[in-house]
């Protein structure tokens, strides 16, 4: 079942993959030797796959690329850890993180822009709107899934809605449901997001799209960020240097990373670190002074709050 909903995935990896089959479980893994993470997979119903992501990537398009497909395909995302972004139209991008949720027309926003901290988990349910609408009718009378997409396809393409407690409570314990009931809970599941996202329409939800331009100055303000992590780079210098209000910066910048500009800094610098011990080319003092830090003794304390342990323990368990 759902031969043509997986067949989709030659048409949207850029990788190479493999799937292992284990009952009603597929797991696709994502590169040699799952380089790029795993996706795994479950049949709900004709014409319908969920799919749970657990992905590291740095460069979406080395894994991912867009083709057009032979059938009407409605998307559902919701984010558990990382960041997603969906290209829009021609020159708009939208970004969503933890616990946001989406429900989205694959040919109106392409399925993968981009994950811009470099992972990504969270699910996915992949509909065939034509294939599934008559099965899901069997089930819920009232509810027509061409209806629903036919109403994404007359606004923008989809419907955003920001973390929330209702959205945590549709989605339950959908994570780590017991294998036993896995099959019909992730079933049951579906059928109350479709609901949930269909009456979407009267909640309002901040949904702020940047243009690829806006996009590429952040991207660019990263990179300032990153190639030096020496030095000292104040908000004041990065906006001048780029032409836009402080504030225009600091709400971009959040909206692509889902962080405040310093406090990403932090924590990159850090992560960095983490890397830097595990190579063990440097001393941690080498490494305290590599990623800006103006005293080992601060480094440490940074570090231990950030990671638990300090620098020493971390480096004696890697």
């Amino acid at each position: 079942m759902n031969e043509n909903l997986y067949g989709m995935f030659d048409k949207v990896l850029q990788t190479e993959y493999s799937i292992i089959e284990e009952g009603s479980k597929k797991t696709i893994k994502l590169g040699k030797s799952a380089k790029y993470g795993t996706m795994e997979t479950y049949t709900l119903f004709d014409g319908v796959i969920i799919a749970f992501m657990d992905i590291t990537v740095d460069d979406a398009d080395s894994v991912f690329f867009e083709d057009k497909l032979p059938c009407r395909m409605l998307q559902i995302n919701h984010c558990a850890k990382g960041r997603y972004s969906y290209a829009v139209g021609d020159d708009r991008i939208v970004y969503f993180g933890k616990g946001d949720l989406c429900v989205s027309i694959y040919d109106l926003t392409k399925t993968i822009s981009d994950f811009p901290l470099g992972y990504y988990e969270g699910l996915e349910i992949f509909i065939d709107v034509d294939v599934a609408n008559k099965h899901i009718k069997g089930l819920i009378p009232d509810f027509d899934l061409i209806e629903l997409y036919e109403s994404l396809e007359k606004s923008k393409g989809y419907r955003l809605l920001r973390a929330n407690e209702k959205i945590d409570h549709v989605i339950g314990e959908i994570y780590c449901v017991d294998d036993r009931i896995k099959e019909p809970y992730f079933k049951l599941k579906c059928l109350e997001l479709l609901l949930f996202v269909s009456i979407a329409r009267e909640t309002k939800t901040e949904s702020l799209s940047l243009s690829k331009k806006q996009v590429d100055i952040i991207e660019n303000v990263k990179n300032d960020l990153i190639n030096d992590l020496q030095s000292k780079i104040t908000i004041d210098e990065l906006a001048d240097k780029y032409g836009i209000s402080k504030t225009t910066l600091k709400n971009f910048f959040k909206e692509v990373y889902g962080k405040p500009i310093y406090k990403w800094r932090k924590e990159y610098k850090l992560d960095y670190a983490c890397r830097l011990i595990g190579e063990g080319d440097l001393n941690i003092s080498e490494i305290s002074k590599q990623v800006g830090y103006s005293s080992p003794s601060k480094f440490s304390q940074a570090f231990k709050k950030y990671v638990g342990c300090t620098p020493s323990e971390y480096k004696n368990n890697v």
